[in-house]
């Protein structure tokens, strides 16, 4: 009997780590796939930035009316479909998603960018300025990857004990030569203007959503059931020139704790340009509890007016 027993607990111990082993193969090779997957999705980008893009402006030599709007149309395009594949990314990895995000910021704003100039294309008189604003978008996505997008897939790496990995992982090339694009651009205008403290400076929050309902100025949200609170933060940005790492930061004061939790903007394009963030991580409260919520963005540098950077409101835990 005795030897029965023993039998079984060693049967037992046998498929319990041959199955730790499977999960963990399973694991890694799914670390392996993402991490390859992006790489291969940043240098398709690189690729048609430098070539491509590149080489349809070079043939303009500085003439708008030459430019090839096919030519700009099909990269505005592949570009899209790149950045529709990261966002839609079912399969990230646990520990992976703050990477992630910053591989769709930089494909996003490339998307949106390209998209830009081609619309700009037919516009021989204005497509100089597109082509700045552009220009400076891109190197703001070159920014994200290799600042932000690189070092958190470095340290996702290192935390799933995955660095062998690493191998798979390397640094595109920036999305193109600006020195050499065939147009006269003046790249740092934009960014000037960021730091210039006459021009006008100013977001705003335009709305805020909790678990699907909207939270008004000094309004109430009660949530039932299964609903989280998840907050959705549109915000605006009413200045003159482009924001950029603009932080949303929610307060949510129950009887327990003081909670706070931030999100980033990656970018905000000027005169009405908008971007809406998730902002969760929060205990719920006790049942029937009513929590005072303040929700905050930026304010930005030289921002004169930062009294529609708030929203505040309640929030109410129901059955």
């Amino acid at each position: 009997m005795l030897g029965s027993v023993l039998l079984l607990v060693m049967a037992f111990g046998f498929i319990f780590f041959v199955a730790r082993g499977c999960v963990a193969t399973q694991e890694a090779t799914q670390v392996r796939k993402y991490v390859t997957n992006a790489d291969s999705q940043l240098s398709t980008s690189s690729n048609m930035g430098n070539e491509t893009l590149q080489g349809a402006l070079q043939r303009a030599n500085g003439d708008p009316a030459r430019l090839d709007a096919g030519a700009l149309q099909s990269v505005a395009g592949e570009a899209d479909a790149l950045y529709v594949q990261a966002l839609t990314n079912g399969e990230v990895p646990p520990g992976f998603e703050d990477a992630h995000h910053y591989l769709v910021s930089a494909l996003g704003i490339r998307a949106r960018a390209t998209e830009q100039l081609a619309q700009g294309a037919g516009d021989a008189d204005g497509f100089q300025g597109t082509l700045a604003a552009a220009v400076e978008d891109f190197r703001l996505s070159d920014g994200i990857v290799r600042n932000h997008y690189l070092p958190e897939v470095q340290d996702a790496l290192q935390e799933t004990d995955q660095l062998r990995d690493q191998s798979y992982l390397s640094e595109p090339e920036p999305f193109m030569d600006y020195e050499e694009l065939g147009f006269k651009v003046a790249p740092a205008a934009v960014g000037a203007a960021r730091d210039d403290p006459n021009a006008l400076h100013g977001v705003q929050i335009s709305a805020v959503e909790v678990a699907g309902q909207p939270l008004y100025p000094n309004g109430n949200v009660v949530l039932t059931g299964s609903d989280e609170p998840i907050f959705f933060v549109t915000v605006v940005n009413g200045g003159e020139v482009p924001e950029t790492n603009v932080d949303v930061e929610v307060i949510l004061n129950t009887r327990a704790e003081r909670q706070a939790q931030t999100a980033t903007i990656a970018q905000m394009r000027a005169n009405g340009g908008t971007a809406t963030v998730e902002v969760g991580g929060f205990l719920p409260g006790e049942l029937d509890e009513t929590a005072e919520v303040t929700v905050e963005a930026g304010p930005v540098k030289y921002e004169e007016n930062p009294d529609n950077n708030t929203v505040t409101g309640t929030v109410t835990f129901g059955m």
